[in-house]
């Protein structure tokens, strides 16, 4: 990796790291056909990997900000045989490295029968073969001081703010001599401001195609201004015998616990989950898709890493689990169709992930006539401490008649999340999504009196 800082004009991606998309995809069918003609492996495909980051830290002590750039390219080989199979990932410094990864990979081989690879739809067009698009750090730096200047609430400090850019192209070449390959853009803005009762932390995302800013960061702004009003002041402890209702920002993790849940491997590591397709799982106001085009989403993704289509996936449909999301190994182990959710980690194999996932707003007519209103999400170390259960330090409001009546000061919530879904009354409007949850979305929730396992009072920081 390279690291460095430069002006807008100089940070485009004619090339990565002295490598051209095009000669990249042309390098690895050569690669693949001579190692095929030698080995005759029962299959071999070879993924590629550029990316260019760059970040823009705001430094509150001095005002300044730090500009780091860098770019990468990697490789990964998977190759198999009726008994044996390997895989390997290496950084590539040029083309005459594709050859001797497959090489390596096959002397690494081990026994052992590897998963099918999913076949690819046919494809009339070649793939794409632009470059990842440019970065652009006087757009970040604009944006950045956009922030300072109008999104920070009154009285409150900012610990940290962080906005990164990601350009990225990725390609599949398989050795029948089929190809893939996308592009990636995505911009986020990170921001940890400090209140009397510990840190709060929030994001956006920015479309690549942004044009107007103030309509992106103004959402921030409100959420950000809340939370340092929800805990500024006096606050009393909570009433556990009112209903919950949690804002999006305090959902979020909540509604991202419920993402995780709905994954393919983790089905097929909990039998009882993966045998509940096409049953009533939760009340009928949950709804849960994953939207690729949501036009508020944090990403933009045609394609998964397999190659694969990424259509819009309805996970729960009005209370019924109608499936996960799959890679081909986790659907090949279910016995589920694949639905393009393969995604890459650091050129790791293939898992499930989602793209844009949200629980769809529903029609909150009338909320209780009492209830806690809790609005800003304090910073914890993590939100899942156990796998199924997530944990929530928040604060908010006592709400009575529809008015904020007190203050209430942060509680510790402990929200085993099958359980705490199946007791949901009712879902918002206000759906918003969030990089700071995995890019989840989620609107308002609401749910009965507090579960059992909330600690009342200040929580510890």
């Amino acid at each position: 990796m390279r690291g460095g800082s430069g002006s807008e004009e100089d940070s485009g991606v004619a090339a990565c790291a002295g490598l051209q998309p095009r000669e990249w995809l042309t390098s690895a069918g050569e690669a693949l056909e001579a190692f095929t003609r030698h080995h005759a492996p029962s299959q071999a495909e070879l993924f590629l990997a550029a990316e260019r980051r760059l970040s823009f830290e705001y430094d509150a002590g001095t005002g300044r900000s730090i500009v780091n750039q860098g770019e990468t390219l990697d490789a990964m080989a998977r190759v198999s045989w009726d008994a044996r199979q390997g895989m390997l990932t290496a950084p590539v410094g040029e083309a005459g490295a594709l050859p001797l990864l497959l090489e390596r990979t096959a002397r690494q081989a081990t026994s052992g029968r590897a998963s099918p690879l999913p076949a690819l739809p046919a494809q009339s067009d070649s793939p794409s073969v632009s470059n990842p698009p440019p970065l652009q750090p006087e757009r970040a730096a604009r944006r950045m001081k956009h922030f300072i200047e109008t999104a920070v609430p009154p009285g409150s400090v900012v610990q940290a703010a962080l906005l990164t850019q990601v350009s990225t192209w990725r390609a599949l070449v398989r050795a029948n001599g089929a190809r893939r390959a996308r592009t990636e853009w995505r911009e986020e803005l990170f921001v940890r401001c400090e209140t009397p009762r510990g840190a709060v932390v929030d994001a956006v995302a920015f479309p690549e195609t942004a044009a107007d800013d103030t309509v992106i960061i103004i959402p921030l702004r409100h959420r950000l201004a809340e939370a340092v009003d929800a805990l500024t002041g006096p606050a009393e402890s909570l009433d556990r015998d009112l209903p919950l209702v949690l804002r999006p920002a305090v959902a979020a993790p909540l509604a991202a616990g419920l993402i995780w849940l709905l994954r393919g491997d983790v089905a097929a590591a909990t039998p009882a989950l993966a045998r509940a397709v096409g049953r009533k799982v939760f009340p009928s106001v949950l709804s849960v898709v994953d939207d690729p085009n949501h036009p508020t989403g944090t990403r933009r993704v045609s394609m998964d890493d397999e190659g694969l289509s990424t259509d819009t996936l309805s996970l729960v449909d009005a209370g019924v689990l109608r499936g996960f999301l799959h890679a081909s190994d986790t659907a090949s182990r279910l016995g589920a169709p694949l639905n393009g959710r393969g995604f890459r980690t650091t050129l790791s194999p293939p898992t499930p992930e989602a793209v844009n996932p949200s629980l769809v707003p529903g029609e909150i007519a009338v909320l209780p006539a009492h209830y806690t209103e809790l609005v800003a999400r304090v910073e914890t170390f993590t939100t899942m401490p156990r796998p199924g259960t997530v944990t929530l330090v928040a604060g908010g409001w006592e709400v009575r008649d529809g008015r904020r009546v007190r203050r209430i000061a942060p509680v510790e919530l402990e929200l085993p999340v099958l359980e705490t879904f199946r007791a949901l009354r009712g879902v918002g409007t206000d759906l918003t999504f969030f990089p700071t949850a995995e890019g989840c979305g989620t609107p308002t929730l609401v749910f009965p009196p507090l579960l059992s396992g909330a600690q009342g009072g200040q929580a510890a920081r």
